[in-house]
Order: structure tokens, then C-alpha cells, then sequence
């Protein structure tokens, strides 16, 4: 299979703005492709080459592109830096240099699909002194077999940035359609997805097996599950509502949630919620898994990353933030001791546990807890609204997020990969008063200021993300909060998922039509004092009128989540009804 075929339909895919359309294309692409393919090309059509879990880098700087396509297109450097910064985009820039290639450079055969694969193979192994020279080489080589369009989608393939808007759940959509004649069917393979969150691995099965093969997909160790994720509630008595008998209360810690496998080797893998391996930041949690666990051959559980102060005192998130780095991580793991606080148990001595209740998988998991580095959740267990308003206010005067609250109850506590469910509640209150919480929202646009904010963004559109439907619906035209250090960095953000019309996933009123438009890619957190319905926004429309948020505030940005992890439109819309 030749690349140009790859790239004829990235080409589509920008081109449309409809998400239907573009689930037809990938159905009809799927369709097509060699079964033998299919699980690279179900990455591909995203803009990756393999899971995110694998944290396949490529490592190419955007030197070190502008200097392969100047040797490729016979252009001088200089020119080349010169486009790019013009168009805002090396793909565009690319697309422009390769319409007409000089005389001199002859076209020396077609770049295939097997060889994109074997040469970013190669690019991933090179590493040290003289690598980016090497890089630079294939790139170059794999160029001057591009067309302009080829040369387009390869330029941003390379660095990550495809600015098309297909996403992991666009590919599960288009695999139902393609394979399974229904698109309702996309559910059945989403269940399959939280248990092994690999597109391509799912493309392959239903385009070999069908439906049937998705039901031998086990958990693996070594393969991130899709986290279990929390309902809100308004009133911290409606738990009550919501969960029958004793409920178990744990402390919801402000620190990086982690998923942990460790082999029959002892292999450990950490993965961030948003399936990101980030072992190699925590050389010490690795040590302390070794040394702290007790009769343990396999294992998968959640925990709580918490970094410590000089005198063992919990400290802030942010402060945990310092360890994401690559360099001087030594120094750092001296610098900020870290423990683990641990909350369930997925997977342990060749067992699956997720479909055993809660009390059977917190049993299990303190029997192997030293609560030494590696230590149990505080948790309480209560039928009583004021014992766990109690506890709440407790948790919050010491510094913590506040409290989580799950089920005990047989079938219903079971942990459900990928799910939001009643089984588990949150409650937090960062602000007192009458807020009602923070919300996770998507970036989608952003409107230029005025006075002195002019000349550069000055409020930005957010939308939810609907589940149900792939889609971004507008939630909040959000302004307040930002400080001019916060403003001047928003560029530098947003900046590379620009796209100059409105993204097929994205579903917006015309009159909320913002001055620049980005691919659903960034997330913020926001605080809002009140949920509203109202004629101006799209999320979760009922009689013509969407939910909106109320004096919105920025309060960051949310690098530890993706674009489909925000706040759901179904999440505002229950929290709208209660």
C-alpha cells in the first residue's frame, strides 16, 4: 500500500466538516485496507504509530524537519524557516514547497506504507551524539518520494500534529460501521478498548473475528486499563440517594492518580490517567514496589503519587509537578520523597478482580500493603450524613481534595474500566461558598481582545465532550481568571492545533463562531458558580436550549487529561436536572 493512498484520505478527513462524513470515509478506508495493515493504519489515520501507552517518541525537532525538507526540496534553509513561519504550520509550508520541485532533484520511486513503518522504526532506535543528523537523513529520504500532499501529511505525521480531529473513538466508530454493519455496535467495542485501549489491536480483531473475537480480550499486564471514573453530586446528602447501605469513604488526595503493573519479572510499568508511561520519572516507586510488597508474582492497582516535605507532610500537586523531567531525575527523587497511596485492585497472582466487589478487592489489596512508601487510602465506612460530612470537613482542613465515596454493595461495586459510575461519587470543595465545583473543558476557539488585551487572545470558547456522539459541544465563552503571564503563554499552547475552519467534531452556534479555531486537543480546568440552560450553547440540548456555565474562571491547565477525558455533557446536564 502506497502512502499517497494515506494521504488522499488525511486530505478528505480536513476537508470535511461534518463527523458523520468523517466516520464514513474511515468506514470506507477500513474497508479497503489490508487486514495485515490494519492495526497500524487504525493508528495512522490518528496521527500516531502505536498506543499511547507505548509512548512511541520520535524525538524529531522542528529543526531538524525544516532542514530535511530544504535538502529535499532543493530550497535553502533560510526560505524554508521563512514559510514555515509564515503558514504557521510546516505541513502547509511542505504541501508548498513540494508543488513544484526544481529540475535538478529527479523523483527517485513511491514511499509505501511498509517502508514509512521500517524507517520510523529506525528513527525511534537512533539515540546520542550524531542521531538527529541520522534523522534528518530518512526523513529526507522518505521526502523526496513525497508528492505536495504526500510531503503535507508526512511533515506533520513526524512531529505529532495532524490537525484533523480524528480521535481513538472516531477509529471505534468507523471499525462498527466498517465491520459490523451497525454503528451501534461501537459500544461492544469500546467495552473491549477500556480493557485494552489499543485501536489498532481492536481494528485487527474485528476485521479478522468480528464481534465474536472482541469477547477473548483480557487484561494484560503491562497494558494500561481505562480508569473507573467518579459521579458528582450537588448536595453531599444525595450520596446517600445515590448508594444504598454502608458506604466506604476515602481520602481524595491532590496528587497524580497512577495505574501499576508489575510482571511475573518484575517488570513495573506506571501509567498516568491519561495512559501515559511515566515509570521512568519514579526510580524510587519502582524500588519500593520491589522491596514493599508482600507474596505479589503479578499485579495491576491504583494509587495516589503524594510528594512529601522535609518532615514527612503531604505537599501540594504542583509540587509533584517538578518530577515530570527527563534529566537530573536523581536529584529530584531526593529533592521531592514521594509516596503511594493505594485504592483498588485490579489484577493480582494471574487473577483478574475487576468484576469482584469492592470489599473483596480492598481486602486483597491490604493484605499486601507494608504501609511503609506503599500505603492504604484513609478511608472510613459509615450509613451516616453527618459522620461523613465530618469526615469532609476533616479531610478538607488538613489540605486535602476531599472525599470519595463508593459503593460496597455486591454487583454494583464492581469496578467498570472506562466507566463514569454511581458506584463512585465525589465530593470536593476548593472554594466555599456557592460554587458548585471545577470542571475539565476543551479549548475550541479563542477570540481576540480589546484595550489591553488587544492583539492577542482575550477569552476563549470551551466546550464538553459528548461521549455518546464523539463530539465537542460549546459550554462557556471563558475570560476571567487569566492573568497577563497566563495570556502571553496561551499562544504558545494553543497555537499548534490551530486550523482555519471549524474542527467535523466540534459543534458550535454561529453566533458563538470564535476568531481562531483549534482542534479539541487542550484541557482547562474552570471554576463556575451555577449551571445554567440557555440559547447561546450546544451542549446537551434539550428544547433548543444548551446547558452554559455561569461567571466562568480559569483556574489552569489540565496537561494530565485528554481531550475525551473532559467533563462529559452528560455529567452537566444530570448535575443541571438533580
Amino acid at each position: 500500500m502506497d502512502f499517497k493512498q494515506l494521504a488522499a484520505v488525511y486530505e478528505n478527513l480536513e476537508n470535511t466538516s461534518s463527523g458523520n462524513q468523517m466516520r464514513e470515509i474511515l468506514a470506507e478506508f477500513f474497508k479497503e485496507v489490508p487486514v495485515n495493515k490494519i492495526h497500524l493504519l487504525a493508528h495512522l489515520v490518528i496521527g500516531k504509530f502505536a498506543p499511547d501507552y507505548e509512548n512511541t517518541v520520535l524525538g524529531i525537532a522542528e529543526k531538524s524537519l525544516l532542514k530535511a525538507l530544504a535538502k529535499a526540496s532543493g530550497r535553502s534553509e533560510k526560505e524554508v524557516k521563512e514559510l514555515a513561519k509564515k503558514e504557521g504550520d510546516v505541513g502547509l509550508a511542505a504541501a508548498h514547497l513540494f508543488k513544484k520541485k526544481p529540475m535538478t532533484l529527479v523523483p527517485v520511486g513511491t514511499l509505501t506504507i511498509d517502508e514509512l513503518e521500517e524507517k520510523v522504526k529506525k528513527i525511534i532506535s537512533l539515540s546520542g551524539k550524531g542521531s538527529q543528523e541520522e534523522k534528518e537523513k530518512i526523513i529526507m529520504s522518505m521526502l523526496q518520494k513525497c508528492s505536495s500532499q504526500e510531503a503535507k501529511y508526512l511533515s506533520r505525521l513526524l512531529l505529532g500534529n495532524m490537525r484533523i480531529g480524528v480521535a481513538d473513538m472516531t477509529v471505534l466508530d468507523s471499525l462498527a460501521m466498517a465491520f459490523t454493519g451497525d454503528k451501534k455496535n461501537k459500544k461492544l467495542l469500546e467495552r473491549a478498548y477500556n480493557v485494552n485501549p489499543d485501536a489498532g489491536a481492536i481494528a485487527e480483531i474485528v476485521a479478522e473475528k468480528g464481534l465474536k473475537g472482541l469477547e477473548k480480550i483480557k487484561i494484560v499486564v503491562g497494558h494500561p486499563i481505562k480508569v473507573m471514573l467518579a459521579q458528582r453530586v450537588k448536595k453531599i446528602s444525595e450520596i446517600f440517594e445515590k448508594i444504598n447501605g454502608e458506604i466506604a469513604i476515602e481520602t481524595k488526595y491532590d496528587g497524580e492518580r497512577v495505574q501499576v503493573h508489575m510482571d511475573k519479572e518484575g517488570l513495573v510499568n506506571l501509567y498516568s490517567r491519561r495512559m501515559e508511561n511515566i515509570t521512568y520519572q519514579f526510580p524510587d516507586i519502582v524500588e519500593y514496589l520491589h522491596s514493599e510488597l508482600k507474596g505479589v508474582k503479578d499485579i495491576i492497582f491504583e494509587a495516589e503519587i503524594i510528594p512529601l516535605g522535609k518532615k514527612g507532610e503531604h505537599l501540594h500537586f504542583q509540587t509533584l509537578m517538578k518530577r515530570k523531567r527527563k534529566t537530573e531525575i536523581e536529584k529530584f527523587v531526593k529533592e521531592i520523597p514521594v509516596v503511594l497511596y493505594c485504592f483498588d485492585l485490579l489484577y493480582l497472582n494471574g487473577k483478574e478482580l475487576v468484576q469482584e466487589n469492592y470489599p473483596v478487592r480492598i481486602k486483597k489489596l491490604k493484605s499486601i500493603i507494608s504501609n511503609d512508601h506503599l500505603r492504604m487510602s484513609e478511608t472510613i465506612y459509615t450509613t451516616s450524613v453527618d459522620e461523613a460530612e465530618e469526615f469532609f470537613n476533616d479531610r478538607i482542613e488538613k489540605g486535602y481534595e476531599g472525599i470519595m465515596v463508593k459503593s460496597q454493595e455486591d454487583e454494583k461495586s464492581v469496578y467498570k474500566a472506562g466507566a463514569r459510575d454511581w458506584a463512585w461519587i465525589k465530593w470536593k470543595k476548593e472554594y466555599m461558598g456557592d460554587v458548585v465545583d471545577t470542571y475539565d473543558l476543551v479549548v475550541i476557539g479563542a477570540f481576540y481582545g480589546k484595550g489591553k488585551r488587544s492583539g492577542r487572545y482575550g477569552s476563549l470558547l470551551c466546550a464538553t465532550y459528548n461521549h455518546k456522539d464523539d463530539a465537542f459541544e460549546s459550554v462557556s465563552k471563558l475570560g476571567t481568571g487569566m492573568t497577563d503571564k497566563t495570556l502571553s503563554e496561551l499562544p504558545l499552547v494553543l497555537d499548534d492545533h490551530k486550523v482555519d475552519k471549524k474542527p467535523a467534531r466540534v459543534i458550535v452556534k454561529k453566533e458563538m463562531y470564535p476568531d481562531e479555531w483549534f482542534e479539541p486537543t487542550v484541557v482547562v480546568e474552570v471554576l463556575a458558580a451555577e449551571i445554567t440552560r440557555g440559547s447561546l450553547h450546544c451542549c446537551a440540548v434539550k428544547d433548543g436550549r444548551g446547558i452554559a456555565l455561569r461567571f466562568p474562571r480559569f483556574i489552569q491547565i489540565r496537561d494530565n487529561k485528554s481531550a475525551e477525558q473532559a467533563t462529559t455533557s452528560k455529567e452537566l446536564s444530570d448535575l443541571y436536572e438533580r
